[in-house]
């Protein structure tokens, strides 16, 4: 689990507020990153062509950048 990374839940959204290059390497390296998110729990991060999305117990939702 990557603790260097800081992502928030917002809405229908999560928000990566720290941690942008650690978290572009670390999914460059690996097909997921899982990140430990406050009131949520583990959250497994995945990059598409799309963008990044992130979520649990099967919901995927969009990052956002701050």
């Amino acid at each position: 689990m990557t603790s260097d990374i800081d992502i928030v839940r917002v809405e229908a959204a999560y928000r990566l507020l720290h941690g942008h290059l650690r978290l572009a390497t670390a999914v460059s390296q690996q097909d997921e990153v899982i990140v430990d998110v406050p009131g949520e729990g583990p959250v497994k991060i995945v990059r598409t062509p799309q963008g990044y999305f992130a979520g649990k117990d099967g919901q995927q939702l969009p990052m956002l950048r701050s």
